[in-house]
């Protein structure tokens, strides 16, 4: 075969959503792929992904979302990995694996992926990926006189008004995204969480970034009793956020586990925010 590895331009936008749309998941629409490769908070110089491509036709992609946030005092890049897709007749020579390294060989990048496959598990602990989490905290709402009630702001623009620039600019390149913002307690704690129903329809209420992850996990159950009301659901927190010391809830395994890379960052560095589960409107697995 003459395939090629490159890094995906503009040009390959409609092209590889076709493909995906068509090839790896029809359940989600061509708009939604399209995401992948043009994403709000996408730095100017990088590539859109990786492609493989056989005399003009594109047979193969990878995701690399990247975003640049400012960790411990200086600015970080990441870069979520997605949508590891190969036609089948090109499996098995190793253009998948050479798709899988290209999409990973930058230096200095905190790498994460959080809906790979088990056997795409394998391939990536080769490369110097590990488990980034495996177990996650659940919180079920109290009633009665237990139940802890912390104050909740949720309106965006009162939000965003509560914010530091830096913040400001996170929830800004989010917006229009099927997440929620709110502040509990006070100081008001910013949390952004999706709900998606799973198992026999229990609403989850999933974490995918906090403010103070000290905070989150010392006032879990009230933060629970406070956003999960009068509904079948769950407050989920990834273990990586949870003080050993701090009430753990109901641990749950996660049915796939997630994965990162990072030549600095500790695992709790590392959230949902800037991936493929918001731009494709996934559950966390």
């Amino acid at each position: 075969m003459s395939a090629i590895v490159r890094p995906a331009g503009e040009a390959d936008i409609e092209p590889v959503a076709r493909l995906l749309h068509e090839r790896m998941n029809a359940r989600i629409p061509g708009e939604r792929w399209r995401r992948l490769l043009d994403y709000p908070w996408r730095p100017a110089e990088v590539e859109r992904g990786w492609l493989v491509e056989d005399r003009g036709r594109i047979v193969g992609f990878m995701g690399t979302i990247y975003s640049d946030r400012p960790v411990g005092g200086r600015l970080q890049r990441f870069c979520d990995l997605s949508s590891w897709y190969l036609l089948a007749e090109y499996r098995g020579d190793g253009t998948g694996d050479a798709l899988l390294q290209a999409g990973m060989a930058q230096p200095g990048v905190t790498y994460a992926t959080m809906t790979a496959r088990r056997a795409t598990g394998r391939k990536i602990r080769a490369l110097g990926f590990a488990v980034l989490d495996a177990t996650r905290s659940l919180f079920r709402p109290r009633s009665g006189p237990q139940r802890m009630v912390l104050s909740c702001l949720r309106d965006p623009a009162a939000i965003r008004d509560r914010l530091t620039a830096s913040q400001q600019l996170v929830l800004d390149a989010h917006e229009g995204f099927d997440i929620h913002h709110v502040l509990v307690g006070d100081p008001g704690l910013w949390l952004v969480y999706q709900r998606k129903l799973k198992g026999d329809a229990v609403a989850y209420h999933e974490i995918l970034h906090a403010s103070d992850p000290a905070r989150l996990s010392a006032e879990a159950q009230a933060i629970a009793d406070t956003l999960v009301a009068g509904e079948n659901g769950v407050l989920a927190v990834d273990s990586r956020w949870m003080a050993p010391l701090d009430d753990q809830g109901t641990v749950e395994p996660i049915a796939l586990p997630r994965w990162y890379r990072s030549p600095d960052l500790v695992p709790a560095a590392v959230d949902h925010l800037f991936s493929e589960v918001i731009l494709l409107n996934q559950k966390l697995p």
